[in-house]
């Protein structure tokens, strides 16, 4: 019995370390053919929609938490590369764009909602909690204690990932006049550098993890990569393979999670999806403009700091879209404590409602 039992485990590994490696190889060719076609940040957006499609049929591997973490990492790491001593010189302005991303969070939230409510005809309460940028696990276990239809809310959540992760570059391409801002020619760190410095980020990032921060992986090895560039011990920038390969398994890793999708369920709020993202990106446009305009920040770094997706996908996207990195890491940590603060009330208020509505006495 005992030796049944190893041979079995021994033969589901192999058999999910390839799953992993062919979703992976999947993921590498999508991200090679947005490259080649030229698609602004490639790399992650090409491996999300190969491995998507993959998921579709049924084929793609959910990655394990060792290449995820190496992965984040390694984004982190590039991330923290660019830090430099005038890399906070915009810091001044935070205070107020943050106060702006308040604001902006809000916005976007009630413009999502009102589709959903207005022209979806989903109860109040469902469509704010599908709508609300963020915390997707919380979301759905409340959704599911209100008795709202959670899987239409979990997939409403999940999908925005993709429709940002595609169109977001292209609107930041559109605003610089069709030309993609490129970074200057780089010097960057040699191999063992980048080795030294991954070990160490990935150490950073779980104990990020382990004190459950947000973002703890990424935020982890771009705060100890940031601080080696800016201290002066790693003099270069991380090359670039180093953020594709990041890109290419982040990109796996968000596509891999369609496994076991309700397709037929996406199919049908389709519309209100597209119609519910669209207008909370038109939404945080607004909002990108007007930080543009008067307090001093780029409106590719203000798009994806307020933009409603993912806080991983969103940094990695500004440093491949060479906006700052680090202003959309700061404004999505900030995010996501505003959304995980109010949220308990949002969900009290919504609730005192609801009672109330059951309570009154049918006419």
């Amino acid at each position: 019995m005992a030796g049944g039992g190893k041979k079995s485990v021994s033969a589901f590994s192999w058999s999910d370390a390839a799953g992993q490696a062919f979703t992976l190889a999947v993921g590498a060719f999508g991200a090679a053919l947005f490259l080649w076609l030229n698609v602004p940040g490639g790399s992650m957006s090409g491996s999300v929609v190969a491995v998507t499609l993959l998921s579709v049929f049924g084929v793609a591997t959910g990655l394990g938490r060792s290449l995820q973490v190496l992965g984040l990492g390694a984004i982190g790491v590039a991330i923290g590369s660019v830090v430099g001593p005038d890399t906070f010189n915009n810091m001044s302005s935070y205070p107020a764009t943050m106060a702006l991303m308040a604001v902006c969070v809000a916005s976007m939230t009630l413009a999502s909602a009102a589709v959903w409510r207005y022209l979806m005809g989903w109860p109040a309460s469902m469509a704010m909690l599908a709508s609300v940028p963020g915390s997707m696990g919380y979301i759905v276990s409340v959704s599911m204690s209100m008795g709202a239809d959670a899987a239409k809310v979990a997939v409403v959540q999940m999908s925005r990932v993709i429709f940002l992760v595609t169109i977001l570059p292209w609107i930041i391409v559109w605003e610089q006049g069709g030309v993609r801002a490129a970074l200057p020619p780089q010097v960057y760190d040699s191999p063992a550098t980048v080795a030294s410095l991954l070990a160490g980020g990935v150490g950073a990032g779980l104990l990020f993890t382990r004190f459950a921060i947000p973002g703890g992986l990424i935020l982890g090895a771009m705060i100890f990569s940031g601080s080696m560039h800016y201290a002066g011990f790693a003099t270069g920038r991380a090359p670039t393979w180093l953020m594709d390969a990041g890109q290419i398994v982040l990109g796996a890793w968000v596509g891999s999670r369609f496994v076991d999708f309700d397709w037929s369920l996406f199919l049908r709020i389709l519309l209100g999806a597209v119609l519910a993202v669209g207008a909370a990106l038109a939404v945080s446009v607004g909002f990108a403009f007007v930080a543009s305009e008067y307090l001093g920040v780029t409106f590719g770094a203000a798009l994806i700091g307020y933009s409603p997706g993912g806080q991983e996908a969103m940094v990695a996207l500004a440093l491949v879209l060479a906006v700052d990195p680090i202003f959309v890491a700061t404004h999505h940590l900030g995010r996501y404590f505003l959304i995980n603060l109010s949220l308990p009330f949002i969900i009290a208020w919504m609730r005192r409602n609801e009672s109330a509505g059951k309570r009154q006495p049918e006419t």
